[in-house]
């Protein structure tokens, strides 16, 4: 969101900040000296980030997919023109893939020759290309990390200075759940990440199911394109299994929704809430740009209103930035980065893209202080939630400790869903 006017900017800014009042967190801009709502000093230690930089054997040079491009049509009857050209031009095409949404003028390619020097022939061909909006790489993108159960170590839903913290240092959610607790509307938010483990204790009973789709059945019941997609879809593998094997995203899902007042390991920050699970980062850690606008564009067809983006990376994709541009009425609720850097200077994105519905989100710690890897900035940033040492669910069936903006974004991704619902 950022610092631009816009009615859809205006409603959700305005209604974010008022839950966030309620939760004692705030919408202030952030710069290299403020947190959420007070001046500070970064600690001297703090636990290492959830994040690190997206390596694939296919990476290419320049951190992109090899021998893989997204261009945009400025009419997508165009592009039998535009391929044709590529034989013009001595390039050889492996495949491509009209990506849908934005009136199917985006399309993925992938090259035979894989080399560095094909690419960058492609692309300065496509670039003068009077049909072409405009072609770019495909890159990679890197990760960042009063209820029954609501477990001790969860100092940023309700912080009595259990962990060393500052007393209040939270987001004041047992005083939000007084009010809301997802009941009153189940929203869905999209898991946009590595996965999720749909059968974890604590979160099965908040894992969205395609209402359209009749599992095992090998049939494409809903006809939106996807067979068997019953919590979501695969992007990494292309199937229809979006089983977490690298733990991020499961880790994301159980701060945005672990089953509240269970009597289970732990809650989310909305109690009752469907999280359907996208996943386009693979065990490794390695995801490309066009996985995650196919993602996107699976978590805005099939109803999702918020997704959780904790992922990121300093290569700035307009296939990317257009895609998010078109999920209208979505809210885009993206990690800051870890880079300890004013994104306002040095931009991570998707969270520094100035659009209407991102929320750009930095991480702070137990005693209200920014947290030293994170991200910050007075115009890219929108504000700061907990983000060291958060305790959520992760694989085999567990619950364990991670830092990063990656686990602050899940926080206001809950607060969301609680607001939305209400």
């Amino acid at each position: 969101m950022h610092n631009h006017g816009g009615s859809l900017h205006t409603f959700y800014k305005t209604s974010l900040c008022l839950a966030l009042s309620l939760f004692s967190a705030s919408c202030q801009p952030l710069s290299p000296g403020t947190t959420s709502f007070q001046n500070v000093s970064p600690p001297a230690t703090q636990a290492q980030p959830m994040g690190f930089r997206i390596q694939s054997q296919q990476a290419g040079a320049a951190g992109h997919v090899a021998g893989e491009l997204l261009l945009k049509l400025k009419d997508a009857k165009d592009l039998p023109d535009v391929v044709q050209s590529f034989q013009s031009a001595r390039l050889s095409l492996e495949k491509q893939e009209t990506l849908t949404g934005l009136q199917r003028k985006l399309v993925h390619m992938t090259l035979k020759d894989k080399s560095e020097a094909q690419l960058q022939r492609a692309l300065k061909h496509l670039q003068k290309h009077p049909k072409i909006a405009y072609a770019e790489p495909n890159y990679l993108i890197e990760l960042h990390n009063t209820p029954n159960d609501l477990h001790p170590s969860l100092w940023g839903l309700n912080n009595t200075g259990q962990t060393g913290g500052s007393t209040d240092s939270d987001i004041d959610a047992p005083e939000a759940w007084a009010i809301e607790t997802g009941q009153s509307r189940r929203i869905t938010v999209a898991i946009i990440d590595s996965g999720v483990d749909y059968t974890h204790p604590d979160l099965k009973d908040n894992i969205w199911t395609n209402p359209g789709e009749i599992a095992g059945d090998g049939i494409d019941n809903d006809r939106n394109g996807y067979i068997d997609d019953i919590h979501g879809w695969d992007f990494a593998n292309n199937d229809n299994d979006p089983m977490d094997d690298h733990s991020h995203g499961t880790h994301c899902a159980g701060t945005v929704g672990a089953r509240g007042n269970n009597g289970l390991g732990i809650t989310g920050v909305s109690w009752n809430v469907e999280m359907m699970a996208l996943k386009f980062l693979s065990a490794s850690g390695s995801g490309s740009t066009s996985a995650a606008i196919k993602a996107l564009q699976y978590a805005t067809a099939n109803g999702a209103m918020i997704s959780n983006n904790s992922w990121g990376s300093t290569s700035k994709s307009l296939a990317l930035q257009d895609a998010i541009a078109a999920a209208k009425g979505h809210v885009f609720i993206a990690a800051a980065g870890n880079n300890a850097a004013n994104s306002d200077t040095s931009p991570h994105y998707p969270a520094a893209y100035n659009l209407d519905n991102i929320i750009s989100v930095a991480a702070s710690n137990h005693k209200d202080q920014l947290a030293s890897f994170s991200n910050y900035g007075l115009q890219s940033v929108d504000l700061a939630a907990p983000g060291s040492s958060i305790y959520s669910t992760v694989l085999n069936h567990s619950y364990g400790n991670k830092s990063g903006t990656s686990m602050a974004a899940p926080h206001v991704a809950g607060v969301a869903a609680l607001l939305w619902s209400h």
